[in-house]
Formats: C-alpha cells, structure tokens, sequence
C-alpha cells in the first residue's frame, strides 16, 4: 500500500508553467529587485572602495597590526647572489627563507602572532588568570580540608584505642 506523497511546494507557488505566467512573475518582482539592487549599491557606496577590495581571508582578519612584513625579496638576481643573509645549519635546504621552512616549524623556532586567537594551542596566556593562586604559601586549600574525609590518615585522636 502506497503512501500518498503531497507534491514538492516548488511546483504549487507560483505555478511558472507558460511563458506568459514566468513574464507576469517576472515583472511583478522586477520592483522588488531594483529597489534591494540600489540599496545595495547605496551600502556599498557608503562603505567606500577600500573595504571593498581590502584583503579579508580568515588570517588577515586576525593579522597583527603595525607588525613588519614577513619576508623581503630582493629584486635583482645580483643582489640574491651578493646577500649577506646568515646560514642556518639546522635547515637541510639552502634557502632565502629559512624562518618559513618546514624544519624550522618541526623544531618550533616559528610562532605564529596574531592578533587574537586562531589555534587552540594559543589560548593559554591571552587573558589574566581568573584567581591568583598562592601556590601553598600562606593559605591552605580549603576543598582538600573540607570535601575529604581523611580520618583514616590520622594517628591517634579521640576514637582510637590506646
């Protein structure tokens, strides 16, 4: 026994099936589309052309402001040749960039500064401590006395038999 399946809503509104019922559609949200098209134009306008064409991939926006670039080209093959660049003898490959290696990530010499948090593994030291521990000077821990019972570490007391 069949179920009856109720048709998809795409084909009951609006029922577009002659040309002239998509013409009549058509024209009746051809309002509609220019009025959200010169709002949109408007906001864009408002906005300016520099955030318009910016550089907003999800590392940029957590890019560190006023820092330097990350690396500097030289132009001419004389000056790559001529360079007074160190050599760095963990590097297996010779190369211009030996802070961008995959070696010098293995070996944890790069660290990536943002500004604000993209990994996980630098969340810890972002914000201020939410208690000042003493670290068990001056104070005593006040759940290890209260929550456990540690009678049983004890010697002596007025329940044991002497």
């Amino acid at each position: 026994m069949a179920a009856w399946k109720e048709r998809p809503r795409r084909f009951v509104e609006p029922p577009l099936v002659t040309h002239s019922e998509c013409l009549a559609y058509r024209q009746s949200i051809n309002k509609e589309l220019r009025e959200s098209s010169l709002q949109t134009q408007a906001a864009v306008d408002s906005l300016g052309p520099t955030n318009m064409s910016k550089h907003n991939t999800y590392l940029s926006y957590f890019a560190k402001k006023d820092t330097a670039p990350a690396s500097s080209e030289h132009k001419w093959t004389y000056d790559r040749v001529r360079d007074e660049k160190t050599y760095d003898q963990d590097t297996p490959r010779d190369t211009y960039h030996a802070h961008h290696s995959e070696s010098a990530r293995k070996q944890c010499k790069v660290s990536l500064k943002t500004g604000w948090q993209v990994r996980s593994s630098q969340a810890y030291g972002w914000l201020p401590p939410l208690d000042e521990p003493t670290y068990g000077f001056g104070r005593s821990s006040i759940f290890m006395d209260s929550a456990m019972d540690n009678s049983h570490l004890r010697v002596g007391g007025p329940w044991t038999a002497r």
